[in-house]
């Protein structure tokens, strides 16, 4: 239900003036990173092995069907997807099996009208019961439709077991783009993200590299399922040189919308161990002030993040789980992953800086049970959203 508190702070972020929004938006180009920004060379992590003494390697080439596919991934193996050479693989696909899986190179067409409801809607849906790790590199990830006539579901999701089935992931040189939904009225359903671990309990999840857009959410790290049904956290999420562009959205005009979300619900200040290095979000009025980030920096009592005008940052002094701080607009050089660059079809890796990951360890928050959904990951379905909307 959109109440007339959610409707006053939308109208209020919709009265900006044309002129000062342009002037804003053009200041907020350029943030205020932690650090230089990254080196255009190798990427922070290499892949997992393929194969080693119990587990073969396969290599799985898919063709492009039409639609969402989730091919047949045993846990005794490890696998190398590739995607299509010469075409977008349209409808995304659920990567619900296997031990280590890599996925390099290569284009995604997301589903079309479609909203959250559906997991074959999603570019890429993470839905494993096996221990391992998920490595996604240079895939472009789109709506196919640049009028966001309708709605898309999120570009990558994670939907696993906590420990001792914890799948760690690694997402590097990804663009992620197009993504549409927030529209509470129309459809309710429809607040797709950029990348969203709703489930990944235990689990490290590492960012280096990553460009998405979005007129909806960006990153919903939201510890979500994994907290309410296991009572855990991620391990840990490292977050570097990433940056999220909130678009103007048809359904609901031109307000900001949160680009990160860190907690569970909208008044906890249960998070997930976070390191931000080099993370930038361009909101529509090119600050970082309310309903851009959250813990929003009024809400929710006892974790209220900060925003300085004065560095263009939004950081987190009462929540010391997250280290870092997030710069309002590009970064100096522009997307760190930007169209038409090195990404997607005909996709080179630049090589890596880290050897492949060896050992793990995982560093759990909270107590409980761990209560799991019966039956396969397969027939889950995501609980709705009780998270703030736009004031």
């Amino acid at each position: 239900m959109v109440t007339s508190s959610v409707l006053k702070r939308l109208l209020g972020s919709l009265v900006l003036g044309a002129v000062f929004v342009l002037v804003v938006a053009l200041s907020a180009r350029a943030g205020s990173p932690d650090k230089p920004p990254a080196d255009v060379g190798k990427l922070t992590w290499a892949p997992p092995p393929c194969g080693d003494a119990r587990h073969r390697c396969v290599d799985l080439q898919l063709r492009n069907t039409g639609v969402h596919q989730e091919p047949i991934l045993l846990a005794s193996d490890d696998y190398r997807i590739h995607l299509p050479e010469d075409e977008p693989l349209v409808g995304g696909l659920t990567i619900s099996g296997g031990h280590n899986v890599q996925l390099v190179g290569g284009q995604i067409d997301l589903t079309t009208p479609c909203n959250d409801l559906s997991s074959a809607c999603r570019g890429i849906l993470i839905q494993r019961a096996t221990p391992g790790h998920v490595y996604i590199e240079g895939v472009y990830i789109r709506n196919p439709d640049p009028r966001h006539a309708g709605h898309t579901s999120d570009g990558i999701a994670v939907d696993d077991q906590p420990a001792p089935n914890a799948t760690d992931i690694t997402i590097q040189n990804v663009r992620i783009e197009g993504i549409d939904g927030c529209d509470p009225i129309g459809d309710p359903a429809a607040h797709a993200d950029v990348f969203q671990p709703w489930a990944a309990a235990d689990a490290v999840i590492r960012l280096d590299r990553l460009t998405g857009t979005t007129d909806c959410q960006g990153l919903q790290l939201d510890p979500d399922v994994a907290w309410s049904r296991d009572h855990r956290t991620a391990a840990r999420q490292d977050l570097r040189n990433v940056n999220i562009v909130v678009e103007s959205n048809p359904h609901i005009g031109n307000a900001n919308r949160y680009a990160a979300w860190f907690t569970y619900g909208d008044s906890t200040c249960v998070a997930a161990p976070t390191a931000l290095e080099n993370v930038y979000v361009l909101e529509p009025d090119g600050a970082l002030d309310v309903n851009s980030i959250w813990p929003d920096v009024d809400r929710p009592a006892g974790c209220e993040s900060v925003w300085s005008p004065a560095t263009r940052r939004r950081s987190f002094p009462k929540l010391p789980l997250i280290e870092g701080a997030i710069a309002a607009g590009l970064p100096p050089g522009g997307d760190f992953v930007p169209a038409g660059g090195n990404v997607g079809i005909g996709y080179r890796s630049p090589g890596y800086a880290a050897l492949p990951p060896t050992t793990r360890k995982v560093i759990r928050v909270g107590k409980g049970s761990r209560r799991r959904s019966a039956g396969r990951p397969g027939t889950r379905t995501r609980p709705p959203h009780t998270q703030a909307q736009p004031r």
